[in-house]
């Protein structure tokens, strides 16, 4: 048996070969302790996450849109939430999901399955407790209360109509900008002991605006005009302040969904229904029952026959064939046209025109910051001094055209002892405490006729609810005082039948006005519901709310 060779004593070893021991023994030992420092970092959350760019993902969380409030500082827009899902890549991801992504975002959720890169996606709920990173955002259109009026937006989330367009910069700006931090591997997954972070990267305002509306009174208000005004508006004015309590436009929208109104060939419009020009009627001649007071004409009187011609033209009266004797100013505003006529040319045919403009007709409503009313046409003098025209002007026909605002503001006039007051939605911003801040309010206030003659008016035409053709209008408890008022449009159905425009405007009570109220169905042959019946349903609404 063979012996193997024992090693020489380590005194023995040359001096080289020990010191290439050493060196091989250090080198191990800084093999080991690199190895180990690895281990140990590749284990921290912290180097992991700046390891690199790519394995860092950032989203960014829709922005929350600044909200409008009621003039008690209730919310009308950002009601209810909105749910954010963090989506990894992977089939995984894609079925956890699929059930509570609404179904315009199915698509989007199956494109984006396989991406390397987690992303925000839409649903329906919060869906933390099942271990799904959900973020909230209000979302601002929960419902179409004053839809018209507020607007919408665009697939940027940028205002193109109404209140949004106006203030369209301060409300982009009023919510946080957020964005949520996803640290990765190269496979696409969560880091092992990390979690998305959800950060504020850009304070928002926190402001918003508060407008003159109040929110009950516009919801009942539009609740009726669904069950009784297929297409038109409705407006209530604080008699005292001229601040709108309730604007409705009839047909109303989705703000959520304006496509689907636009092919349900709704009325959808840039602006409520109440701002933009229609023709007058009827309800246009308390203007020059205004008048003939204003200029003494209350002493005139003519014999009505049921007509008059006028440049070839036969006029007829709204209280029909029968003659009638007499016809002093407080009989205008029963709608004797042949009366109407008859009184221009005594004031020197200008006196009603001069009333017209000082009531603000012909002139632009203003409501916001860029955003205005139409302006209606009310015709000049040259046009005047053409008969026919000075005619169907009285009638409030012809050329003229004014917007439910406007009359509005006209019957306030008349509620209001003479004295107008501008028309007013904004009361201003608001911070993000709800402290009103800003007001906005345009302060024009003006005395357009004498307070006796604004006791006239009244009492005629609480003559017209009590006793005249606008006894639909009779509150259930009150008194009440208006005008109806229908108009042609020029424009005619399938059959030929011309569409008309149905008025009432008027305040409530008739003894001591606290609201102005306009009704306007336009453009359709014959409501199933008066205007004037309506707004006796709204003085029952302001009866309850008043008492509420």
């Amino acid at each position: 048996m063979t012996r193997r060779p024992s090693l020489p004593p380590w005194g023995d070893v040359p001096l080289s070969l020990r010191r290439l021991y050493g060196l091989c023994a250090v080198l191990v030992l800084l093999a080991g302790v690199v190895l180990c420092r690895t281990y140990w970092v590749g284990q921290q959350t912290a180097y992991a996450a700046s390891a690199g760019g790519q394995s860092v993902q950032t989203l960014a969380l829709p922005r929350a849109r600044g909200d409008f409030y009621d003039r008690t500082g209730r919310r009308l827009t950002g009601l209810s939430p909105q749910y954010y899902a963090l989506c990894l890549p992977g089939d995984a991801g894609y079925t956890a999901l699929f059930p509570y992504v609404p179904y315009a975002e199915q698509s989007l959720l199956y494109e984006r399955r396989n991406l390397a890169s987690p992303f925000l996606i839409q649903v329906d709920r919060d869906l933390t407790a099942q271990g799904i990173t959900t973020c909230t955002v209000p979302q601002h259109f929960g419902g179409s209360t004053a839809a018209h009026l507020l607007g919408y937006l665009d697939s940027e989330g940028r205002g193109v109509s109404g209140l949004e367009k106006a203030y369209d910069d301060l409300l982009a700006a009023s919510g946080d900008a957020r964005i949520v931090t996803c640290f990765m591997t190269a496979q696409g997954r969560l880091l092992t002991d990390t979690s998305p972070l959800v950060a504020v990267e850009t304070p928002g305002t926190g402001q918003g605006v508060q407008l003159t509306l109040d929110a009950d009174l516009q919801r009942a208000c539009e609740g009726l005009a669904t069950l009784y005004l297929p297409r038109g508006c409705i407006a209530v004015m604080d008699t005292a302040t001229g601040e709108v309590l309730a604007s409705v436009s009839m047909p109303s929208f989705d703000p959520q969904n304006v496509a689907a109104s636009i092919a349900a060939n709704d009325h959808l419009a840039a602006q409520a229904g109440l701002l933009r020009a229609f023709s007058a009627g009827s309800v246009f001649k308390v203007v020059l029952a205004a008048a003939a007071y204003e200029s003494g004409l209350d002493w005139y009187t003519h014999d009505c026959t049921g007509e008059v011609e006028v440049a070839g033209q036969t006029y007829r009266c709204a209280a029909g064939p029968r003659p009638r004797r007499g016809q002093p100013a407080r009989r205008a505003g029963t709608s004797c046209n042949t009366y109407l006529h008859r009184a221009g040319p005594p004031a020197g045919g200008t006196a009603h025109p001069q009333m017209a403009e000082t009531l603000g007709f012909g002139t632009a409503t203003q409501l916001a910051p860029g955003l205005q009313g139409a302006s209606g046409t009310l015709p000049d003098a040259a046009a005047l001094e053409n008969p026919g025209e000075l005619a169907t002007f009285s009638f409030g026909q012809g050329a003229l055209t004014v917007t439910p605002l406007q009359i509005t503001a006209m019957m306030n006039t008349v509620a209001n002892g003479g004295v107008y007051r501008t028309p007013a939605f904004v009361q201003g911003t608001v911070d993000a405490d709800g402290t009103l801040t800003g007001q906005t309010r345009a302060a024009d206030t003006r005395t357009v006729f004498d307070a006796a003659t604004a006791r006239v008016l009244r009492s005629m035409l609480a003559s017209v609810v009590s006793e005249g053709i606008g006894s639909e209008a009779q509150p259930k408890t009150g008194t009440a005082g208006g005008k109806t008022g229908t108009a042609q449009t020029g424009q005619y159905d399938e059959n030929g039948e011309e569409l008309l425009n149905y008025w009432f405007s008027g305040f409530y009570p008739a003894d001591d006005p606290r609201y102005t109220i306009t009704v306007l169905q336009d453009g359709i042959l014959k409501p199933e519901t008066s205007s004037a019946a309506i707004f006796a349903k709204v003085t029952e609404i302001l009866a309850v709310w008043e008492n509420s």
